[in-house]
């Protein structure tokens, strides 16, 4: 017997598949055993329900296979290299296992009366011989593009354990789905020039030239101010309406107040006026398109959260169009880990139920385990929420940014574009944006700070909701005890909702078990999940001291209001002059007049600061 290990095979994780049958679990076990690796047996993941229906023998639907598949994929994103059985019979199940980032496969292939023939043979097994039709009518073989899938044909299983062995060490993760553009890297700067070509070029070829004549455009609001959003929802609109198409621009507001005259001019210039704009009714606009089911939503949360997770999404997204155009910024988030992509549209355009529960898992599973990370258990619901309830009834063409924090201003340093869903050029795409994302917009820092200053522009933010992306993005490089001190020129207001705001006065931002009491105890707060995951957020679990500089005089935050929520205050001014700056420096170490050293950050919505290094793709 050849020898192989794991020096020839690398960190990949391998998933034998197969018909029931065909030896998945006799084989993954021997070439476990041979690998010196655990070995999984994919069919002890099913739920107790679910085997009740195969002993029964009624084949699962998608939506019982959903929860089963996202264990294996937790299973696949662990530390340890392991082999594991799955039928992963259809391209669709084995795209979501690809989603664990170091996946290939072992497609043990047979004929269909020698798996009849050995399942009639095999006793206690909820797979019995007369289902054999349905898994070979389900039966998907590896496509051309499927170039992380190897076939092995029967033999003993010496032979067959040599064969899967020898063809897995050449095989590369990740099927060839490629990205329909991959332009930059961390040292280009995409000039205006540059972008107008590029965008044009999309335009014709991938809009144009297929003869979609009715678009809608989805770019963010002004928060997203520095993504080139704006530049590039313009030069389409325009190149779009020269060429006598119908064009439609509807921001993702999510749960932001909609775009006055002047940010829509701060975002797109005198390109696009205020009243040009579509508006997204985050509460009652809403066409509701399915379920994820609270068995899939615990699989993914490792049962932190296991209710299900309703998705509705604007109903004028669902008019008609020929293409949707999704436009914005792909860079580390509080919830998602990566903003932007299926994120835009499911909470973008989403509706209270979506964007409630999204939010609160993101809390519940810690944003400390999230934040600067291209997968996550939020990133998992909403890329299913959307291949599975939108990509089938909307064409999607994806722009993606990439923007990095230069002391020369916000440098473009990537454009990127695909269509369709997660396991298609989008979702190429999406990877290929946030991998570089994480090489500009992350920080790792030598040691935790004991003093950080933030700077909040006062065009972009006007309220606690928004700029507490200050304590998002730097809680990760704050020292225990230390001083995160937020500079907010502009913040008037906690929440950019009405409704919202008062939920943030009445609990403020007391930490995990106090918001989590609170949830119990008001029906409001409840009904309103994202709101309390922004107070989670919000909170330092008092590890660390946040103190608000605000300026009343001009209608900022009282002293008063921000200490209610439990924040520090300082007035605005003195704390300028102390600390020496004017909201115009750059990003980096800084001394006050006394000569103490802080940290500054010019734009905390551009980046993320960490003592360890956060950038990885699980």
């Amino acid at each position: 017997m050849s020898t192989f290990d794991d020096a020839n095979i690398g960190s990949k994780q391998i998933v034998v598949i197969g018909v029931s049958g065909s030896g998945k679990s006799t084989v993954g076990a021997a070439l476990a055993k041979r690998l010196g690796r655990t070995f999984v047996d994919g069919d002890d993941l099913h739920s107790a329900d679910a085997v009740a229906l195969m002993t029964a023998g009624t084949p699962l639907t998608d939506a019982d296979r959903w929860p089963w598949l996202a264990r294996i994929r937790s299973v696949l994103r662990g530390d340890e290299p392991v082999v594991i059985a799955c039928s992963a019979l259809r391209r669709r199940y084995r795209d979501l296992l690809r989603q664990s980032g170091n996946v290939v496969f072992v497609h043990l292939d047979i004929d269909e009366q020698e798996a009849e023939d050995r399942l009639g043979q095999r006793q206690g097994h909820f797979m019995r011989a007369g289902m054999v039709q349905s898994q070979f009518d389900a039966l998907e073989r590896a496509s051309a593009d499927e170039t992380d899938v190897a076939v092995v044909g029967e033999g003993d299983l010496e032979m067959v354990v040599d064969r899967a062995a020898a063809l897995v060490r050449d095989l590369q993760p990740g099927a060839s789905t490629v990205p329909l553009l991959a332009e930059g890297s961390p040292d280009h700067r995409i000039d205006r020039a540059e972008l107008d070509a590029l965008v044009v070029d999309l335009a014709r070829t991938e809009i144009l030239d297929r003869g979609c004549r009715r678009v809608l455009l989805v770019p963010p609001d002004q928060t997203r101010l520095h993504s080139q959003a704006g530049p590039i929802t313009v030069r389409l609109r325009d190149e779009l309406m020269a060429a006598g198409c119908e064009v439609g621009v509807l921001p993702a507001l999510g749960t932001h107040v909609a775009m006055g005259d002047d940010a829509a001019a701060l975002l797109f210039g005198t390109g696009l006026r205020a009243d040009e704009l579509l508006v997204h009714d985050w509460r009652d606009g809403l066409r509701h398109r399915g379920e994820i089911r609270a068995d899939e939503v615990a699989a993914v949360t490792a049962g932190r959260f296991v209710e299900p997770v309703d998705v509705a999404v604007d109903a004028q997204l669902f008019e008609d169009w020929d293409l949707v155009v999704s436009v914005g910024q792909v860079v580390p988030h509080e919830v998602i880990g990566m903003a932007n992509f299926t994120k835009n549209l499911i909470v973008g355009l989403g509706g209270a139920p979506t964007i409630h529960r999204s939010h609160w898992v993101g809390a519940v599973c810690g944003m400390e385990s999230i934040m600067g990370r291209a997968s996550s258990p939020v990133r998992d619901l909403l890329d299913a929420a959307f291949d599975r309830f939108v990509a089938p009834d909307v064409d999607v063409l994806w722009l993606l940014s990439v923007v990095e924090d230069t002391a020369d201003g916000a440098a473009l340093r990537g454009l990127f574009a695909g269509r369709g869903g997660s396991d298609e050029s989008g979702g190429a795409a999406y990877r290929a944006a946030a991998a570089l994302a994480a090489q500009v917009n992350v920080e790792v820092v030598e040691a935790p700070l004991d003093r950080a200053v933030c700077w909040l522009d006062p065009e972009e933010m006007h309220s606690t909701w928004l700029g507490n992306k200050a304590i998002y993005r730097t809680r990760m490089a704050m020292a225990d005890e230390g001083e995160l001190v937020v500079l907010a020129p502009g913040v008037r207001r906690f929440g950019e909702d009405d409704q919202v705001d008062a939920l943030i006065r009445r609990h403020g931002y007391r930490g995990t078990p106090a918001t989590m009491a609170a949830v119990d105890a008001d029906p409001a707060l409840a009904a309103n999940l994202s709101a309390a995951a922004h107070l989670i957020h919000g909170s330092s679990e008092g590890r660390f001291r946040i103190v608000y500089c605000t300026d009343p005089a001009t209608g900022g935050l009282t002293e008063q209001e921000v200490t209610s929520v439990g924040f520090e205050w300082r007035p605005l001014a003195d704390e300028l002059d102390r600390l020496g700056v004017t909201g115009t420096e750059p990003t980096g170490p800084r001394a006050d007049r006394d000569g103490a050293p802080y940290f500054y950050v010019a734009n905390p919505a551009l980046g993320l600061w960490s003592v360890g290094d956060v950038r990885t793709s699980g």
